[in-house]
Protein backbone atom coordinates (compact mmCIF):
# COMPACT_ATOMS: atom_id res chain seq x y z
CA UNK A 1 0.00 0.00 0.00
CA UNK A 2 0.90 3.64 -0.51
CA UNK A 3 0.67 6.67 1.32
CA UNK A 4 -0.92 7.96 -1.39
CA UNK A 5 -4.12 6.19 -1.00
CA UNK A 6 -4.77 7.63 2.75
CA UNK A 7 -2.81 11.08 1.93
CA UNK A 8 -4.68 13.84 -0.14
CA UNK A 9 -2.33 15.58 -2.48
CA UNK A 10 -3.30 18.77 -1.05
CA UNK A 11 -4.10 19.16 2.87
CA UNK A 12 -7.92 19.41 3.60
CA UNK A 13 -8.96 22.00 5.79
CA UNK A 14 -12.52 21.56 7.81
CA UNK A 15 -12.40 25.42 8.03
CA UNK A 16 -12.79 25.60 3.86
CA UNK A 17 -14.82 22.87 3.98
CA UNK A 18 -17.31 23.88 6.20
CA UNK A 19 -18.73 27.47 5.50
CA UNK A 20 -19.20 29.83 2.40
CA UNK A 21 -16.82 32.12 2.14
CA UNK A 22 -17.57 35.06 -0.04
CA UNK A 23 -15.13 36.66 -3.07
CA UNK A 24 -14.29 40.26 -3.65
CA UNK A 25 -13.02 42.17 -6.20
CA UNK A 26 -9.73 42.91 -7.00
CA UNK A 27 -8.54 46.44 -5.97
CA UNK A 28 -8.13 48.35 -9.47
CA UNK A 29 -8.47 51.60 -8.12
CA UNK A 30 -6.41 54.34 -6.00
CA UNK A 31 -8.64 54.58 -2.46
CA UNK A 32 -7.78 56.06 0.74
CA UNK A 33 -8.05 54.65 4.47
CA UNK A 34 -7.00 55.05 7.55
CA UNK A 35 -5.11 51.68 7.53
CA UNK A 36 -4.13 49.34 5.16
CA UNK A 37 -3.58 45.81 6.62
CA UNK A 38 -1.34 43.42 4.03
CA UNK A 39 -2.22 39.90 4.85
CA UNK A 40 -5.88 38.28 5.34
CA UNK A 41 -4.69 35.47 7.39
CA UNK A 42 -6.03 35.57 11.12
CA UNK A 43 -3.96 37.98 12.38
CA UNK A 44 -4.61 40.45 9.48
CA UNK A 45 -8.76 40.07 9.95
CA UNK A 46 -8.57 40.43 13.56
CA UNK A 47 -6.16 43.09 13.23
CA UNK A 48 -8.77 45.00 10.45
CA UNK A 49 -11.57 44.05 12.83
CA UNK A 50 -10.48 45.62 15.75
CA UNK A 51 -9.39 48.52 13.88
CA UNK A 52 -12.87 48.83 12.44
CA UNK A 53 -14.72 48.40 15.55
CA UNK A 54 -12.58 51.72 16.29
CA UNK A 55 -14.28 53.48 13.91
CA UNK A 56 -11.00 53.25 11.05
CA UNK A 57 -11.37 52.78 7.90
CA UNK A 58 -9.67 49.91 7.04
CA UNK A 59 -8.47 48.22 3.40
CA UNK A 60 -7.59 44.49 3.67
CA UNK A 61 -5.68 43.26 0.69
CA UNK A 62 -4.07 39.53 0.09
CA UNK A 63 -2.42 38.38 -2.78
CA UNK A 64 -4.57 35.22 -3.10
CA UNK A 65 -8.51 34.85 -1.63
CA UNK A 66 -9.17 35.35 2.29
CA UNK A 67 -8.01 33.31 4.94
CA UNK A 68 -6.10 30.68 1.87
CA UNK A 69 -2.84 30.22 3.15
CA UNK A 70 -1.75 28.96 6.34
CA UNK A 71 -4.75 30.15 8.53
CA UNK A 72 -7.08 28.16 6.34
CA UNK A 73 -4.97 24.32 7.41
CA UNK A 74 -4.08 25.37 10.96
CA UNK A 75 -6.05 25.42 14.30
CA UNK A 76 -4.90 28.68 14.71
CA UNK A 77 -4.51 28.49 18.31
CA UNK A 78 -2.70 30.94 20.67
CA UNK A 79 -0.27 29.35 22.99
CA UNK A 80 1.68 30.44 26.51
CA UNK A 81 5.07 29.93 24.73
CA UNK A 82 4.56 33.50 22.19
CA UNK A 83 4.27 35.49 25.48
CA UNK A 84 7.88 34.34 26.36
CA UNK A 85 9.09 35.08 22.85
CA UNK A 86 7.32 38.39 22.77
CA UNK A 87 8.80 39.18 25.98
CA UNK A 88 12.56 38.69 24.94
CA UNK A 89 11.95 40.61 21.56
CA UNK A 90 10.38 43.47 23.78
CA UNK A 91 13.10 42.95 26.10
CA UNK A 92 15.95 42.68 23.74
CA UNK A 93 15.03 45.25 20.52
Amino acid sequence: MSYEQFFPEEPKSYWLDSINRESFPSLDETIQVDVGIVGAGITGITTAYLLAKQGLDVCLIDQQRIIDGTTARTTAKITAQHGLIYDEIINDY
